[in-house]
């Protein structure tokens, strides 16, 4: 199927429209999944604790990519909705506050870049003495690249809500591809290490960003500009409204991770490494899916704006079908073939068994996390994520957590692994009952 670079929302053919916007969105992850796989990799060469170490700040990462994708996922819903209305000085406004927003939630970070405030933190996560001092040299280019990527993905939510997926996906290939060359030459050829790797982000998420601005004259009618005035405040409480419980969903993923990862720790940094494989495994693999829900959430917000309920639910079917049938294959083939995928990343013996059991177990829930993250996505676009938030949280804080310390007593580490599957099929059970308040809202039916 030829990618065409902007796709009409509201009137174009909606299987169309959903794999115009979602195989961008595809490629523009899987681009951003192996700019993740490709650190892992040349830090899991430097050894245990290094792995360790970069595992260790990850909720520090995830935490702030919560709160600022949160914001940016908020925008696209409220931008894509005024265009389907025919506003666009609305949306013009609304990328310009969501610029100063996403912009200062960007800094907090650099309360890390505190000796005393970084050792405190990191400890408490569980990290060794030794663990500590690759933190150091990760930590600190990280934390400068986190303003870069907030323009970044301000310009990627303007033009995903105007139909435009294909410039954020060539922004991001060239930030990435800058990112793979540049790992290897600064960890190994000039002797950064670990440090060396999180200089390769910033640089290559700067690459992204010089793209993006560039393009923006001749594929977008929206241009953010960083200004503050006085109905910037109550617009930024409109974008919060829509990301807060978005972020607060994915920080609560991170809060889960940390729980689970000062679990393992008990069981030595090969547990914690190899969870920290298994989850890059599980990102490859559900790249479709996520394609598929990006799409899913300018589509319904601007058909939503049209009151083309029709189209809403044809959309919403169209995504699940083939989220289903895609993540169904998939688990087959990574529950079949773990070890295929691990070698890539030369985890010693026992990283590679628990990496193993964790996949394995986490593969038997793959087609109802699929619907999850489908449902989600509807919700996202209709405006409604704290029913987001309510999911999540029952997943990863009063299920998942409490489930591993359980199967923890009477399994040992084994039974950590099915913490996975047995939160998300409670996950699923909660949006499902959500779906169903939300039908009429949502397709116009009772």
């Amino acid at each position: 199927m030829k990618m065409t670079k902007t796709v009409d929302m509201g009137r174009d053919p909606v299987s169309k429209v959903l794999w115009s916007l979602a195989i961008p969105s595809v490629i523009t992850m899987f681009a951003h999944t192996v700019f993740h796989i490709v650190d892992t990799m040349f830090i899991a060469w430097l050894g245990t604790v290094p792995l360790a170490g970069m595992s260790l700040m990850l909720p520090v990462i995830f935490v702030e990519y919560a709160l600022m994708s949160g914001c940016t996922i908020g925008a696209t819903t409220l931008i894509s909705r005024n265009l389907g209305m025919g506003r666009l000085h609305r949306g013009r406004y609304l990328a310009n506050a969501t610029l100063s927003l996403v912009f200062l939630l960007s800094l907090l970070p650099c309360a890390l870049l505190v000796p005393s405030v970084k050792t405190l933190f990191f400890s408490y996560m569980g990290a060794s003495p030794e663990a500590l001092v690759h933190i150091d040299k990760y930590l600190f280019w990280q934390v400068w690249s986190f303003p870069v990527a907030a323009w970044t993905l301000v310009l990627d939510a303007v033009y995903r809500s105007q139909g435009n997926a294909t410039v954020p996906m060539f922004a991001l290939l060239i930030g990435n591809l800058a990112n793979i060359l540049l790992d290897p030459l600064l960890m190994f050829t000039f002797g950064m290490a670990i440090g060396g790797a999180s200089l390769a982000t910033l640089i290559g998420r700067s690459l992204t960003l010089i793209y993006s601005v560039a393009k923006l004259r001749q594929y977008s009618q929206i241009k953010p500009k960083f200004n503050i005035t006085r109905n910037t405040i109550p617009t930024w409480r409109s974008v919060i409204t829509i990301g807060l419980p978005l972020s607060l969903s994915q920080i609560s993923f991170s809060v889960g991770a940390a729980l689970l990862n000062r679990m393992l720790a008990k069981y030595g940094e090969a547990a914690i490494s190899g969870w920290t494989l298994g989850n890059r495994i599980e990102d490859i693999a559900f790249l479709f899916v996520f394609g598929f829900n990006t799409a899913l959430v300018p589509f319904v917000a601007y058909n939503l704006g049209r009151g083309a309920y029709d189209r809403v639910k044809e959309g919403f079917i169209f995504t699940a079908k083939w989220s289903f049938i895609l993540m169904s294959a998939v688990g087959i083939v990574l529950y079949l073939f773990p070890y295929v995928f691990l070698a890539v990343f030369k985890p010693e013996a026992l990283t590679l068994a628990y990496s193993t059991a964790s996949i394995r177990a986490s593969t038997t829930a793959y087609p109802v996390i699929a619907l999850t993250i489908v449902i989600g996505g509807l919700f996202q676009g209709a405006g409604h994520t704290h029913y987001n938030l309510f999911t999540q949280v029952i997943r990863n804080i009063l299920v998942r957590y409490p489930l591993a310390v359980l199967l923890n007593s009477i399994f040992g580490i084994n039974g950590i692994w099915w913490c996975q599957p047995v939160s998300s099929g409670f996950a699923f059970l909660v949006s499902l009952y959500f779906l169903k308040k939300l039908k009429p809202e949502l397709f116009g039916t009772g």
